[in-house]
């Protein structure tokens, strides 16, 4: 057995062992302390284990078949880094409250979020997004308050409901594929007289993981009441699983879909847009950053539903997906992180802990030299006009200039409500330093990984051109006066109803 399959076992595999140490009271202890090393091997796997090796497991369900690619290496990056970082922070934020119960349901998920990026096998697949996805309702309810129990209801439903849409949709494509393996579903999805009837259960399936507009009501309501780590790793990495689910069955490059495609864009733009005007007026810090990863997700389905709908171009904007995907859910993360953050004493020190809040909010807006500003003229340069054939192409460039002046909007609000709610006080070492690191690797990480997006260039000199800064710089002045207009209007009606 290679290396790379040993790492991809002890991927899977050490966090399956905490339900069985859960059942000694005497390694409590030891299981919180060891949240920030379940991942580990993952990461090892992503880092330094070259694409194209393969682990066959003929005694797994029907066998099963974990593999390696470009696409998925980028997604078990993320969500390694994503969750090592999140596992740091909760072994300072946790208290004896529930202690045991969170770090099961932590390890499941993250059994399951790890093992489905790289299970190329239908069976393999299903099983351990359904594992991350009933094992994430640990998380949701897990202060057992009310709020939190309605919220765990609802993701309850919608999980149901999602599941049996993607077990669906994956058995119909099985047979038409007559196949087990995830890559000969799309071409046989393409060729299938059931082909919409398909296409459909797996986008509603994983949807709702994605938080598709219609699909998404459990984020905002899971993200408020489940702890702050969960509410990390929930927005950054497991609503990215759905994505995931989309680019390795639906039949991209296969077949031009300009129907489906359009439908798409048209559900990303009520997402990216219809979200900011219900985020901005949300009081709660954490359900602003709810509304802000429907938003995001909402400019990555533009571009789906723009690689469905011109299957030349699919190759070019799934770089690009995976891409931008990357950078969101870092930037996410620690934009939910920093909800749990107390501020020191001492003007300098107050000052430097809100820049570091603010940063990775301003790279999601496309600040310019920032990741965020990189991902998202890579998206406008592949999206462009000229360079798709379907009908609604020419809508895109607006709506992404919308989508941004959206994101600003909602990290400036969420800066807004946090100045609202934050405390002053000491932070837990280990809760600091895993917002720290967190903070660190949305803004490195991205620069680190080696990719290529045609028309643009990544190196540490890379410099915008003047236009490109041009063109990151007024959607963002846009959403700075409309957040000051409604500043003024605000306090104008404040003033009025003193009178």
């Amino acid at each position: 057995m290679s290396p790379a399959s040993v790492l991809a076992l002890l991927a899977v595999a050490l966090p399956l062992l905490y339900p069985a140490m859960a059942l000694n009271a005497g390694w409590v202890r030891a299981m919180r302390f060891a949240l920030p090393l379940l991942p580990l091997p993952a990461l090892v796997l992503a880092v330094g284990a070259d694409p194209g090796w393969q682990l066959e497991l003929p005694w797994l369900l029907n066998g099963g078949l974990w593999a390696m690619d470009e696409l998925r290496r980028l997604f078990l990056l993320l969500t390694a880094v994503l969750w090592t970082v999140a596992g740091i922070y909760a072994a300072g934020y946790l208290k004896a409250h529930h202690l045991r119960r969170f770090c099961v349901f932590w390890g499941l998920t993250l059994a399951g979020n790890l093992g489905l990026t790289v299970a190329v096998d239908i069976g393999s697949f299903y099983s351990l997004f359904a594992l991350m996805t009933f094992a994430g309702y640990g998380l949701v309810v897990h202060e057992g308050t009310d709020e939190a129990t309605h919220a765990g209801r609802v993701y309850l439903i919608m999980a149901v409901l999602g599941e049996m849409a993607i077990l669906a949709g994956l058995l119909l494509a099985s047979v038409a594929a007559d196949s087990q393996m995830l890559a000969d579903l799309p071409r046989a999805i393409a060729g299938s007289p059931r082909r919409d009837l398909i296409i459909a259960l797996l986008i509603a399936g994983f949807g709702v993981k994605a938080g598709l507009p219609l699909l998404h009501f459990w984020l905002p309501l899971a993200h408020p009441v489940a702890p702050t780590p969960a509410s990390a790793v929930l927005s950054g990495a497991m609503i990215k699983a759905g994505l995931l689910g989309w680019l390795v069955t639906l039949p991209f490059g296969e077949a031009a879909l300009p129907g489906w495609g359009a439908l798409m864009i048209v559900a990303g733009a009520v997402g990216a847009i219809g979200a900011a005007v219900l985020g901005v007026r949300q009081q709660q810090p954490k359900t602003v950053l709810a509304y802000s990863s429907i938003s995001q997700m909402g400019l990555i389905v533009l571009m789906v539903g723009a690689a469905m709908a011109d299957s030349e171009r699919a190759p070019v904007l799934f770089s690009i997906i995976a891409l931008y995907a990357l950078h969101h859910g870092l930037a996410k993360g620690s934009l939910f992180l920093s909800a749990g953050i107390t501020l020191p004493s001492g003007a300098m020190r107050r000052a430097a802990v809100w820049l570091l809040i603010a940063l990775p909010g301003l790279s999601l807006a496309g600040l310019p030299f920032t990741s965020g500003a990189l991902a998202k003229l890579a998206m406008k340069e592949s999206l462009l006009e000229e360079r798709l054939e379907f009908a609604v192409a020419g809508y895109l460039s607006p709506l992404m200039v919308a989508g941004a002046v959206a994101t600003l909007l909602l990290v400036l609000r969420y800066l807004w409500t946090l100045n609202g709610k934050i405390e002053t006080g000491r932070n837990p070492p280990m809760l600091v330093t895993g917002w720290l690191a967190s903070v660190g690797v949305s803004l490195v990480a991205f620069w680190w990984m080696p990719w290529e997006v045609e028309g643009l260039v990544k190196s540490p000199e890379w410099l915008p051109a003047g236009y490109q800064l041009w063109a990151l710089a007024w959607p963002m002045l846009i959403a700075v006066a409309l957040a000051a207009v409604a500043l003024l209007a605000s306090r104008l009606v404040r003033q009025r109803s003193l009178q």
